[in-house]
């Protein structure tokens, strides 16, 4: 392994870590707020560690789950927070 593979694994690494504190709070707190708070720090986690992962290892659907990742993470999420600090009102 090369050094830039060794730091990438760090990464990944400490991403991991992240997202499975996430997993443990999700599990942990009965806030629906902060559940919806952390669906969003799980998915971006995964996100990110795939196109970590990407880097060293060529696959020809890295670039469309970014494109779809960036489309779908950016707005859903921001409209399904907004409802439910609403809590459903209009």
């Amino acid at each position: 392994m090369s050094p830039f593979e060794w730091i990438l694994a760090g990464c990944i690494a400490v991403m991991t870590v992240a997202l499975v504190s996430g997993l443990v709070l999700i599990l942990r707190t009965s806030d629906f707020l902060t559940r919806a708070v952390l669906s969003d720090l799980i998915f971006y986690a995964m996100l990110c560690i795939f196109l970590t992962w990407t880097l060293t290892h060529s696959t020809s659907i890295g670039y469309e789950v970014a494109l779809l990742a960036a489309i779908a993470g950016g707005v859903l999420p921001t409209l399904s927070m907004a409802r439910i600090i609403s809590k459903g009102r209009r």
